[in-house]
């Protein structure tokens, strides 16, 4: 009977842990990138899984040369060359004028993961910070650039801290997060409320909070398409753009506002656009226009549910390769003319043919 009760016991205890990890796996699955958590409180929010993209496309294999002169000397010194070695980025972006960023232009908190030798990134980051700050353990090396201080901390093995806020309180808070990773936090506010609203799989997305104008908060924003063309946004709004992966790029953008009719007077706008563009794509499209942009033109569409707008497009694999893989065009040098192609001919001499002088023996 006792060989029995333990055998149970064990069973039971089995299960249960087996139950735990399913049900952490689960909340896991439904919380944001851990990159995107160590970011401070902010306007918006952008990620990009890096890693995965560079598996599915060329991007990274031909990297981008000349390299301007700073980039250069950063990667020969440190060896990390971020279309190559990047595999996250997570941004914070801390819009100006607003109480949580008293500065004029906007101000900007960054994660980066990726692959890179942390001692040779310390010695490049000493190198050119003016002073260094230690805090938990973290070196923060404060480098002048401008009119502000950037402040970068290599926080682990793969994983650097970045911000050019006013104060340290963005890059102390990243470093406390990032010492706090096993504990369950969802990042800053934008994030937790609405992360559910990103596409699951997402390789790249952005979170953006519409605030308020301070000097009028009854008006609205407009966003500014090609063409002059204005469309509304509404003031507290979220827009949450996304693009995922399933054989071909489906890319969305969702804006979710306070009220149905906000939401329809931008669905309204957007699909009056949307008629437009396709209208000056048919007249302008030549007859051998490339397959894959017309697809992306073709699936191009807007939807309204309730106070949500969605513009979605599907794009092709080999669309997206192309604009991550194919070297910038390089523009030809203008033909010569025919005049200066040709040899110019000597001029003809009236009367008898000049004859070449009689060599002297």
């Amino acid at each position: 009977m006792k060989r029995r009760t333990r055998t149970l016991l064990i069973a039971s205890i089995v299960l249960l842990v087996v139950a735990a990890v399913a049900i952490a796996v689960a909340l896991r699955r439904r919380e944001a990138p851990e990159p995107a958590r160590l970011l401070p409180e902010a306007d918006a929010v952008i990620y990009v899984n890096a890693k995965t993209i560079r598996r599915l496309t060329s991007f990274g294999e031909k990297p981008a040369t000349p390299r301007e002169p700073e980039y250069e000397e950063f990667v020969r010194e440190t060896g990390f060359q971020f279309e190559r070695d990047l595999d996250e980025a997570a941004v914070a972006i801390h819009t100006a004028q607003t109480p949580a960023n008293r500065a004029p232009e906007n101000r900007y908190s960054e994660i980066f993961v990726g692959r890179f030798n942390a001692e040779r990134g310390a010695a490049y980051l000493q190198k050119i910070s003016q002073t260094v700050e230690r805090y938990r353990e973290v070196n923060i090396y404060n480098i002048p650039v401008e009119n502000r201080i950037v402040r970068a901390a290599i926080v682990g093995m793969d994983t650097v801290a970045v911000s050019n806020t006013e104060g340290t309180q963005a890059i102390h808070g990243m470093i406390d997060r990032y010492k706090q990773m096993a504990l369950p936090f969802g990042g800053p506010a934008l994030l937790r409320e609405h992360y559910r609203d990103v596409p699951f799989a997402s390789l790249v997305w952005a979170i953006v909070r519409v605030p308020e104008k301070p000097s009028d908060p009854r008006q609205s924003r407009s966003l500014t398409l090609p063409g002059g063309f204005d469309v509304f946004i509404p003031q507290n709004s979220v827009m949450v753009a996304s693009a995922r992966f399933t054989g071909t790029i489906h890319a969305r953008i969702d804006l979710i506002a306070q009220t149905d009719q906000d939401a329809a007077k931008f669905s309204e706008q957007a699909g009056t656009f949307l008629e437009l563009f396709r209208a000056l794509e048919g007249n302008t499209a030549a007859s051998g226009t490339d397959p894959d942009v017309k697809a992306v033109f073709d699936s191009l569409k807007i939807v309204q549910e309730g106070p949500k707008a969605t513009l979605s497009a599907t794009i092709p694999l080999a669309f997206f390769k192309k604009i991550l893989s194919e070297p910038p065009v390089e523009l030809s040098p203008q033909p010569k003319s025919d005049a200066a192609e040709k040899p110019k001919k000597e001029p003809k001499v009236k009367g008898k043919a000049q004859r070449k002088p009689k060599e002297r023996k």
